[in-house]
Order: structure tokens, then sequence, then C-alpha cells
């Protein structure tokens, strides 16, 4: 891959059903800096041309649509990107003119669509709505008051309302009853914590199947007995070991086989997943959150540590999730099964070599590449490019992964 490949980051924006209905791309150029800068308007270029040329935009966002934000260069001359995959994002805080107005106008002419980026209805603001087809609000800047003017004011344009920010599903919920039409947001990974309210049947059993596949002590035939009681389960375990990411040379036909030929580490982490997947009422994107931040922190380790498949690393990675799985809070889950307390601690407080990895993997996910600890990750060998190389090849290996397991029916 190219060594300008740009940091980026996607972020899913989901449907009423919290289904992914897009992605929009977070980019920075590798010494960091922001594309949305008043001086890197050729820097935004150059980044956005990598993302779509240099790239295939189809690994980065799939069948969905990607949303990226223009700067007001950008606008006046934009890359030749397909309509059919752009939503192009008109950044905040832009000098508004009839220059800017007409180069909307033509853009709207191409048939491309046009959102606008943390808007705020005001006296200047207000000329840029015939132009839009989305509005993006920020339900943690905008007042609760203020938040409803705004959805009255702009539905009766016809326009599509994204809520941006949607920390919690509270935040998610209130915000469908007001009307907006898409959202936002990290709520997805984070638990849906109800007081009060037992962990129910199908996740108590999932529970359960972790628990014992963590045991130290298990004997392989009662993994076997466990993982056949799941038909679904065996099935896809079977799909998955049988597949071109495993390159085995000989045809698995039993479970016994899959055990004997993985070892109880690398079944662990895929049972992990499979069972977790299996849960009812979770969206298929937790899935792919999970198993990107699984592959992405066994990547880097890979990297670091030149060991060819560190299991301890991708564990953390895809436990890290399990909160939001089960909708309980991570600690009292980990309780519940008996990892090392060095692995229990790098997720709850990201200390010793597999919580570094995870912390530099969760900062990565959300865009926040300011925080990386970058001096770290030089020390041992990685760049913000390597970076965003590993970051590309876990989005691919994930697609290709999930398609295999047949998860992502009805995404």
């Amino acid at each position: 891959m190219s060594e300008h490949t740009p940091l980026l980051a996607r972020q899913p924006i989901f449907d009423g059903n919290m289904k992914v209905v897009a992605y929009e791309l977070l980019c920075r150029n590798s010494d960091l800096k922001f594309i949305s800068t008043s001086d890197g308007d050729a820097a935004s270029s150059q980044v956005l041309l990598n993302a779509f040329t240099e790239l295939s935009i189809d690994e980065v966002v799939g069948s969905h649509k990607a949303y990226v934000n223009f700067t007001r260069a950008l606008l006046t001359s934009p890359p030749p990107f397909g309509k059919q995959k752009l939503v192009i994002e008109v950044l905040e805080g832009q000098t508004i003119d009839a220059a800017m107005l007409f180069s909307l106008q033509q853009l709207r002419e191409q048939g491309y669509t046009i959102a606008l980026d943390d808007f705020e209805l005001s006296s200047d603001t207000e000329g840029l709505v015939p132009y839009a087809d989305i509005v993006k609000l920020d339900v943690l800047a905008l007042s609760p008051e203020k938040l409803s003017e705004h959805v009255r004011h702009l539905k009766s344009f016809g326009l599509t309302l994204i809520a941006e920010k949607v920390e919690t599903y509270e935040m998610f919920e209130k915000c469908k009853a007001m009307g907006f039409d898409l959202f936002q947001g990290y709520f997805l990974a984070k638990p849906r914590v109800i007081s009060g309210r037992k962990i129910s049947e199908n996740k108590q059993s999932v529970l359960q199947l972790l628990s014992a596949l963590h045991d130290p002590d298990i004997p392989l035939d009662q993994v076997e007995r466990m993982i056949a009681r799941d038909t679904l389960l065996s099935f896809k375990l079977l799909r998955l070991v049988n597949s071109a990411a495993f390159g085995l040379s000989r045809h698995v036909d039993s479970l016994r086989q899959a055990i004997m030929l993985l070892g109880l580490t690398k079944l662990r982490n895929w049972v992990n997943l499979l069972a977790l997947s299996n849960l009812s009422g979770k969206p298929h994107e937790l899935s792919i959150t999970a198993l990107t931040r699984a592959r992405m922190c066994e990547l880097i380790a890979s990297k670091i540590y030149q060991r060819s498949r560190p299991d301890s690393y991708f564990t953390v990675g895809l436990l890290s999730t399990l909160d939001a799985f089960l909708d309980t809070p991570l600690e009292e889950l980990l309780r519940n099964l008996s990892l090392s307390e060095a692995l229990n601690q790098a997720m709850l407080s990201h200390t010793g070599p597999e919580g570094q990895v995870l912390e530099i993997v969760q900062l990565h996910e959300q865009g926040h590449w300011q925080d990386i600890d970058w001096e770290y990750l030089t020390k041992l060998g990685i760049n913000p490019e390597d970076l965003a190389d590993i970051y590309i090849d876990a989005l691919r290996w994930v697609a290709e992964t999930m398609q295999t397991l047949s998860l992502n029916q009805g995404s």
C-alpha cells in the first residue's frame, strides 16, 4: 500500500432500526493535521484522493455511502468522486457567500448529495438550507429546547436529519422520538444498562459458554459437547475453519478435528465471536466493531513483537466489547470469566502490553489520533502510515470473515 496512505477511520451512521446506512470518513494526514485546518486545502485534497484512489472505497465503506468533510476550496474545485458513493459534508464555520452557494448549486445539479455538518441555525447559515439534502445536528452542543426548535424548523423543508454525538441508548431513543431520521455516535459500543433487569436467558447462556471456555482446566470433551449443543454455532465454526482465512491443507469434518487443529486458545476466540454475534437484538455493526478491534490489536502486536498470531491481543480486543453485547458492566462480566488478571486489567484500565495496544486501537476507532501515544508506537517501529495500513487490512479481513460466516445477511 502507498506510503502516503492517510490516517482514516470510519464512523457508522444508523437508521432508527440501528442498521448502518452510511459511514462518515474521518481523515488526517500522517503529520496528524486535521483536514479541516484553514491552510490545509491542498492536503485535504490529497488525503481524499488517497482515500478514494490509492484505497478502494469499497474496501473502506462496502456497499454504503461515504460522508466526507469538504472545505471551501474542495466545494469550488471538487475532486472527481462518484456521486453514487459520496455525500459531501459542508464543514461548519466557513465563510458563506455567493461563491459558496453557487458551488453548492452546481454540485446539486450534478446529482451530489449535500449534508450540512454541525449545523446551527443563524442569519448566516440559513442561506445554506435550500441547497442541503441532509442536516447534522450536534445533540451535545444544542440545548434540548434549541434542538427541538431546529428539528421543527428543518423538518418543514423536508430535510433528512442526523443526530450527531449520540453517546447513550437513552439519547438515541430521545432523538428518535424528536423526529431525527439517522443517528451517529458511540452509543452502539456501550452497554444498555437498565437497573433491576436481569440478564436475558440467551445472554445468560452465552455468558455461561464463555465462562466455561475460559476455564483453563476444562476438558476438551466438555468443550466439544458444549459447542455441539448449538447447531448454528457448530456449523459456523466448521465453515470458518474450512475458509481461506485459516488456509488449512485438509478439510475439517468434525468439531473434534477443529478443536485439535485450532487449539483451545484460538477456538475460544472464535467461539467468543460466534456466540456473541448470535445474540438476538444486537445490531450487525457491533460484531463488525468487535472483530475490527480484535484484528487491529492482533496485527499491531504481530508487527511489534514479531509473533505470528498473538491470541491474547485478539482476545482483549474482542472481549472489550462484551459489555455492549450483554448490556452489563464489563467489570461485572469479567468476574465470571477465568481470564488472567493481566488481561482483565488490560480491558478495564489499559495496563500492560495488551492494554496499551487496546487503548491505541480504541483511540483510532474514534478518530482521536492526537491522543495516541505516538512516541510509544514509534519506539516499537510503528508510524502513522503503518497504523493506517493496519486499519485497512483489518477492514478487508473483517469483511471477508463476516462474509464467510454469513453474519452480514440483512446488513
